[in-house]
């Protein structure tokens, strides 16, 4: 079918539009509702700076000519050429929504064609001289568009030159109406959801989450959560440059009524460091206490019975031991805490401490308990061995081998699979990471871990190995951050192409 073709093409070219746009985006969205819980435009300007960043990544991996060629022999298939039949329809924002908040709730097969895309044509006369050539046969008006139908028993419309599709044919009918109507969705409204986002983007995504949680009757719990109940929209957007990809996001939050102490993880733009290694992952987390207090407040509204065991096996644990766990554990640790962790499953933790003789006393102390809590959770006995003199290290193992080990050293703790990983980390240097604004940031040298991931699950040997080699090559850097307020989490992941 000839209009399957043009709409792949037109994602597999697609780029940045220009400003003079917004008359084209507003007829697109104008068949959606203006409370349409799901939003997400696409640039189809192959000549944009969002087209132009399209084609030099793909040119940076060795396998885009093949990518090239299959999409033209696809086009050729339907005696299409991309220069002479779709580039001139392409210019504006392909628009896709989903019209009924329990649509997207329903995970049934149906669920699938619960939408509506629209773009306005840069052609008209092309567009129309596109369906001649297939075997496309006029279907009547509606609400002032022009009906067809496809060789498939699909129906579609034109009005205006915009053409307007949908997985079924009430659904296309309501979109019609839907244009005609003063309720309609406007470049306005959705601009709202991306606010503070990049203008200029591949891909732009809106999310009306508060109607989500609210249709959503398995979110009830979830919503005596202050923070969940505050959230309103996610704003997502995709842009490129020539050398890299950026995802950027915001959930915004209704601040009224929420205070910092709500928020997930700490408020504020100052990033923590990360354990600099080319071949892990490396996060950071700055005040962890946060992230505990947040999900024990959590646990606290959703399931009050359930918080209150566990908050008296925490108590009993203290008197048990002489301690507090969140002074003398987590208020004890530094502002950053620094995680490196690998595809093969080794992982290590450091955080400079506050007082680190206390600190060492409250480990002992927990070392008494330790192996009991853990036993009656992994369903297994736990071994456990106090550090020997003029060593550092505590030890927990499993039957079948899995070890922890953690310690104080030079006032650091470490925790990591084994003593010898638990050493170099006490020494290991942290880096500050480009870009990053919050509390959580992570670094990771992406053509290392592509490779690790495809020689670990993708197959050994050569053929393993060079398809992992060709994929990785270009990929550089990947980073990512989120910072909180009460007025909303945002967040960027980055990923370069050398």
């Amino acid at each position: 079918m000839i209009l399957a073709a043009t709409c792949a093409a037109a994602l597999a070219g697609c780029g940045g539009g220009d400003e003079g746009s917004g008359s084209a985006l507003d007829n697109a969205l104008g068949y959606l509702p203006e409370d349409a819980p799901l939003v997400i435009s696409f640039e189809t300007d192959p000549e944009g700076d969002q087209g132009k960043a399209v084609q030099a990544i793909a040119e940076r991996f060795p396998f885009s000519d093949q990518l090239t060629q299959t999409l033209e022999e696809g086009l050729s298939e339907n005696a299409l050429d991309f220069e002479r039949d779709i580039k001139p329809l392409l210019g504006n924002e392909l628009v896709v929504g989903g019209t009924d908040v329990r649509s997207l709730l329903d995970s049934g097969d149906e669920s699938d064609d619960q939408f509506v895309a629209a773009i306005e044509a840069g052609d008209e006369d092309k567009l129309e001289e596109l369906l001649k050539r297939d075997d496309t046969k006029e279907g009547g008006e509606q609400d002032g568009a022009k009906l067809y139908e496809d060789s498939d028993g699909d129906t579609f419309a034109i009005e205006d030159g915009v053409l307007i599709f949908a997985g079924t044919r009430e659904l296309l009918d309501a979109a019609l109406k839907q244009h005609e109507g003063d309720d309609k969705l406007t470049a306005e409204v959705f601009d709202e959801a991306t606010a503070d986002l990049p203008d200029d983007a591949l891909m732009r995504l809106s999310i009306d989450l508060e109607q989500l949680i609210a249709a959503d009757p398995d979110t009830e719990p979830a919503r005596k959560i202050e923070w969940v109940s505050a959230l309103r929209t996610l704003g997502l957007t995709l842009s490129l440059e020539e050398d890299r990809a950026k995802v950027d996001f915001r959930l915004a939050t209704d601040p009224e009524g929420l205070s910092e102490a709500d928020l997930p993880i700490a408020a504020g733009p100052e990033s923590p460091e990360v354990l600099a290694s080319s071949e892990e992952i490396g996060l950071g987390v700055r005040a962890p206490e946060q992230i505990l207090a947040f999900f024990e407040s959590a646990g606290q509204a959703v399931d009050p019975a359930g918080f209150g065991d566990y908050n008296a096996g925490k108590q009993a644990i203290e008197a048990r031991l002489g301690v507090s766990i969140d002074d003398d554990v987590f208020g004890q640790l530094e502002d950053d805490v620094s995680v490196s962790f690998g595809l093969d499953g080794t992982f290590g933790l450091r955080s400079s401490v506050r007082n680190p003789k206390a600190f060492t006393a409250t480990l002992d102390k927990l070392g008494k308990a330790l192996p009991d809590l853990l036993e009656s959770s992994v369903g297994e006995p736990i071994g456990y061995a106090r550090p020997k003199k003029g060593e550092d290290f505590y030890a927990l193992a499993t039957a079948d081998g899995d070890t922890v080990v953690y310690g104080v050293v030079d006032g650091v703790f470490v925790l990591a699979n084994d003593s010898g990983r638990a050493g170099r980390l006490a020494e290991a240097e942290t880096a500050a990471v480009e870009g990053a604004e919050g509390s959580i940031a992570i670094s990771a040298d992406a053509q290392q871990l592509v490779t690790q991931g495809v020689s670990q699950f993708g197959g050994g040997g050569v053929a393993g190995a060079l398809g992992g080699s060709l994929f990785s090559e270009p990929l550089g850097a990947f980073t990512s951050s989120v910072a909180a307020e009460p007025d909303g989490l945002t967040g960027r992941l980055e990923l370069t192409f050398d």
